[in-house]
């Protein structure tokens, strides 16, 4: 059934020309970059535009009896269903969630391509040091034979490698897509072990929609299953949300499975593996040969944390998608999803509240 939509809130900072977007899409726009919103506007809106907390602090469900549709700017929303709001039973009745999922991934595959290289240790070297980086202090400081060394120094390719999508969303497609540019040949583990068609909203020219780039499937809820998948994965990309089922999903034994010297990224959520496991696998004899985290375990890391100054490690403040533009095509994915809505079609990137994400 179509929904009119009309008074929107928005509770987060907005460029000048996405804002006048905004203005022309909606009868009524309240701005409140602070999120500080008085409880008659909030009684009003039956549309919300916010950052990843969703609504502000102390909103209940009576506060926001109108309410309709709540856009988040980011792609994970465990921040937000965790709010006492969206606890609330008669939440997943009265309006719907989504996030911003299939704006932003170019950043999480210059990750995989950098990490799979030994830049980072030459980089790590050169900064801490003040040196110039020799050959052989780099193949040591990268755990790399000076046997193989020739292979693998500065310039590793990926060109052949097998690269591993834990999670098939719309980072994992627009990986998929960009990672097949290099020869490199995509097997994804989600929940089934089954393509799915995207249903989400997809930037025009980017992803995966029916999900036919990947050559092999693999369920995460099956043993056997995913410990082939890990078996194959010369690089291992997780972009999964936090949820009961994903936290501490990757163990010391299963990344023992992984091939010798593979490489683990991890642009989802932290809670996936705890810190000590990858520092243990990192250091072991035919462990991983390099990580690139965005999200950690905690998060944030505590000052002087091993992950810091670790050689093998490229680490970034959960900022993989806070790129060129972000918030602009934040507000494009909202305003098509609104017209949809409209229109009488289900909400894209809708969270089911009693799964998390």
């Amino acid at each position: 059934m179509p929904v009119q939509l009309d008074n929107l809130v928005v509770t987060r900072p907005i460029p000048a020309k996405s804002l006048d977007q905004l203005r022309n899409a909606f009868k009524t726009l309240h701005y409140h970059p602070d999120a500080v919103v008085p409880r008659d506007i909030c009684k009003e809106a039956d549309v919300w535009f916010n950052p990843y907390f969703a609504l502000p602090e102390g909103i209940t469900l009576d506060d926001v009896p109108n309410t309709r549709l709540i856009q988040l700017d980011a792609a994970g929303a465990n921040y937000a269903v965790n709010q006492a709001v969206f606890r609330d039973p008669r939440a997943k009745d009265q309006f719907a969630l989504c996030t911003a999922s299939g704006h932003k991934s170019g950043f999480v595959t210059l990750l995989n391509i950098q990490v799979y290289t030994l830049h980072h240790v030459q980089y790590h070297l050169m900064r801490t040091k003040a040196v110039w980086a020799e050959r052989s202090a780099i193949l040591e400081a990268g755990g790399v034979s000076q046997v193989d060394g020739g292979s693998k120094l500065g310039s590793r390719s990926l060109y052949g490698k097998t690269a591993g999508l834990l999670g098939y969303g719309h980072i994992g497609r627009e990986v998929a897509r960009l990672l097949r540019a290099f020869n490199v040949e995509v097997i994804v583990a989600n929940s089934d072990g089954k393509a799915r068609i995207d249903q989400g909203y997809i930037v025009p020219g980017t992803g995966d929609k029916d999900g036919l780039l990947p050559s092999a499937y693999y369920s995460t809820n099956d043993p056997a299953s995913f410990k082939t998948f890990l078996s194959r994965c010369d690089v291992l990309i997780a972009s999964l949300p936090s949820t009961p089922k994903t936290q501490y999903l990757l163990t010391a034994d299963l990344l023992k499975l992984l091939p010798d010297g593979a490489v683990f990224v991890n642009v989802g959520r932290g809670d996936l593996v705890q810190s000590e496991v990858l520092l243990e696998a990192l250091d072991s004899p035919g462990g991983l040969s390099a990580i690139a985290l965005d999200v950690t375990d905690p998060e944030p890391l505590p000052p002087a944390h091993p992950l810091f100054t670790h050689p093998k490690v490229i680490l970034t403040p959960h900022i993989a998608g806070d790129m060129e533009g972000y918030v602009e095509r934040a507000c494009e994915l909202f305003i098509a999803n609104v017209e949809g809505v409209r229109a009488g079609k289900p909400p894209m990137n809708q969270v089911y509240l009693n799964r998390g994400y």
